[in-house]
């Protein structure tokens, strides 16, 4: 069944779609602590950079499924955040168990969809829409046992997309995955697509957005972000990598620039910027297709280092921000293009 890949994605954007809902009701619940930036950093910490570690137990052929032990934690660090338990517990137990089913996600869709991107771009966009979710939750005090009653509809989506659904896997699968450049050694383009998702993730901080002022902006923001993850799958499936790079770079710089105060301009920015998830993970997933839970977990790391400055500093000035968002922006677009192969004819 040739649509087997295409719903298993699909079936991982709903799954990772309840798994943010659930981390980041409880990370947020913790907003007003006064150690709360603290617990968010251990959170990303945690969350995003033992994904490569995890992974690289799956690509070893563990026989374990992720998507179940990550529910399992999750639905813990609900209980456990529900019955008033100390935070640090909480937060590092929903981390962990967020990682995992990122992991599961990321192996199941890469290995069976022949070389798509698509499938993953669908089961990482799912994320954005989670995030704001989860976290307009708790900030309106939504039930912790109702979180709890939601987290637990992945059980029987994984069962679903793990059996009924799931594509087949093979080494020949992943080996059609050719969207980085023959120029470099493998470790360059690696490590200069984890920038690019460090930028990436840096941006979706510092984008002036002063347009975004009530809940409805702020919604429409992360679901363009999300729409911009997907698109970017499906645009280097029928387009090709090259073009969808130049796209996400170049052709959204004026949007994120002109659009501080005109929300649709940089709503079409940061979707279009948004794709660039989809380009990076092509790109180091060809340069280690036997390794493609590892090569999932590069991306991770660079999302954590990307939103490490965050913690310490804001830039506010509009100006130093465009400057740095061009300057960025121009980065990715020389990077992408040594990195990103030519389309075979």
């Amino acid at each position: 069944m040739s649509n087997k890949k295409y719903i298993n994605g699909t079936l991982y954007f709903f799954i990772h779609f309840i798994i943010e809902i659930t981390s980041f009701y409880v990370i947020s619940s913790y907003a007003g602590l006064e150690i709360a930036t603290i617990l968010a950093l251990a959170y990303d910490f945690l969350a995003f950079v033992p994904q490569g570690l995890f992974g690289y137990l799956k690509d070893k052929g563990i026989k374990i499924n992720f998507s179940l032990v990550g529910v399992a934690l999750t639905s813990l660090s609900v209980l456990l955040f529900y019955f008033n338990v100390n935070a640090i517990p909480v937060i590092i137990i929903v981390a962990i168990g967020n990682a995992t089913i990122h992991v599961e996600g990321a192996e199941t869709t890469l290995r069976g969809s022949n070389g798509k991107m698509t499938p993953a771009a669908l089961f990482v966009a799912g994320g954005s829409f989670g995030l704001i979710t989860g976290r307009l939750l708790a900030q309106n005090a939504f039930p912790a046992l109702a979180i709890l009653a939601i987290n637990l509809v992945i059980i029987p989506l994984a069962i679903v997309a793990g059996v009924i659904f799931k594509p087949e896997e093979s080494e020949s699968n992943l080996k059609q995955y050719k969207f980085s450049s023959k120029k470099f050694n493998p470790e360059i383009i690696v490590l200069l697509a984890v920038i690019v998702v460090a930028v990436r993730a840096y941006m979706g901080y510092g984008i002036p957005t002063t347009w975004n002022k009530t809940v409805i902006q702020t919604i429409l923001l992360y679901v363009f972000m999300g729409v911009g993850k997907a698109m970017g799958g499906v645009l280097i499936d029928l387009i090709g990598i090259r073009k969808t790079a130049l796209i996400s770079t170049l052709g959204a710089l004026p949007f994120l620039l002109f659009g501080d105060n005109v929300m649709i301009v940089s709503l079409i920015g940061v979707m279009m910027f948004s794709m660039t998830m989809a380009i990076t993970l092509a790109v180091i997933v060809s340069e280690m297709p036997k390794l493609p839970g590892v090569a999932f977990g590069m991306t991770t790391i660079g999302l954590f280092v990307g939103t490490l400055p965050i913690f310490f500093f804001r830039i506010t000035t509009i100006w130093v921000n465009c400057l740095i968002i061009t300057l960025l922006t121009v980065a990715c677009v020389i990077i992408l293009h040594m990195i990103c192969g030519k389309e075979e004819k």
